[in-house]
């Protein structure tokens, strides 16, 4: 009983609205000529797509497609439907984006390529005043395109499982709004110069680069907005006491350093301090140093392994 109201319910909201038309799974081999021309948002993923040289027919209304795993090699054709902001063409076998293609979408806001195996992106002003999210994780890229229009009004770029080594200063120049960079599992050999540069920078991920060679001196008080640091798997062995001296004393700060070689001696007894003040740092450290704390969790240590010439850190 509980499933026939179910469906019924399904029915009747999808029958209420002719914005959306989905159709998943349904081994379908191009995109269907059916589709109503006030549509706003379709998805056809999980099907067998395996090139869009054209939209049947116009579709002056639709914001977003998700032509997430299908067959595609080559960037869709949205010759029809120009107006859309949101292409996810998650999980295809994309190779190549024609530049002519990605232009005439003026309004495109979300681009999600991940899971593909492209080498790079053209830059093209088409989309470089809209451009708000590029997703890229998992292709095949070396380096970030050098986006000198795509970047105008980026504020999200997720760039994880490639096989990036560099991230030139100059690049970072042009992305004067980004918020949100993700760096994971690549083969960065330094610690990004993002500052003060990205000054609007609220999360980094830099999970599995363990050739980074720690925070560079000064980072934190340039990165006044900075909340969350991801830096599993780096080599990090310490927190340097300048995170304590951003202008604007915002402690709401998360540090994700699992898997490193923590360093949890006396010195970082400032840290202790800070916690205690209200600062989120650490999430799963393990202490690598000294010897009597090896393989304690970093939430466990105690003011009585921070001492100091057997002082305690409440008299310091």
């Amino acid at each position: 009983m509980h499933i026939r109201v179910f469906f019924l319910y399904t029915t009747l909201i999808c029958g209420s609205s002719s914005t959306s038309y989905t159709r998943v799974s349904e081994n379908l081999t191009a995109i269907p000529a059916d589709i109503p021309t006030d549509t706003e948002a379709i998805d056809l993923s999980h099907n067998q797509i395996a090139s869009v040289d054209s939209i049947p027919s116009p579709l002056p209304a639709l914001s977003e497609i998700d032509l997430s795993y299908n067959l595609l090699t080559e960037f869709p054709d949205f010759s029809n439907c120009s107006n859309v902001s949101v292409v996810i063409l998650e999980r295809n076998a994309l190779t190549h984006i024609s530049a002519d293609r990605l232009k005439i979408l003026t309004k495109l806001t979300r681009l999600v390529l991940k899971h593909n195996s492209l080498q790079t992106v053209p830059d093209v002003p088409g989309p470089g005043n809209t451009m708000a999210e590029l997703i890229l994780s998992n292709n095949d890229f070396n380096h970030i395109p050098p986006f000198r229009y795509m970047g105008m009004a980026l504020q999200k770029l997720y760039a994880a499982q490639n096989r990036i080594r560099h991230i030139p200063r100059a690049l970072l120049e042009k992305l004067k709004h980004l918020t949100h960079l993700g760096l994971s599992g690549n083969q960065i050999e330094s610690f990004p110069d993002i500052e003060p540069i990205l000054a609007n920078l609220r999360t980094l991920g830099l999970n599995q680069s363990p050739n980074i060679g720690g925070f560079p001196t000064g980072l934190f008080p340039r990165l006044r907005r900075i909340k969350k640091l991801s830096l599993i798997n780096t080599e990090t062995s310490t927190i340097p006491m300048d995170i304590c001296l951003r202008s604007t004393m915002t402690m709401n700060i998360t540090m994700e350093l699992n898997r490193n070689p923590f360093h949890c001696g006396q010195e970082m007894r400032w840290l202790r301090l800070a916690e205690e003040a209200g600062v989120r740092l650490i999430l799963g450290a393990v202490c690598a140093e000294p010897d009597s704390m090896k393989g304690r969790m970093w939430e466990t240590v105690t003011w009585e392994d921070l001492s100091y010439h057997g002082m305690s850190l409440h008299l310091l």
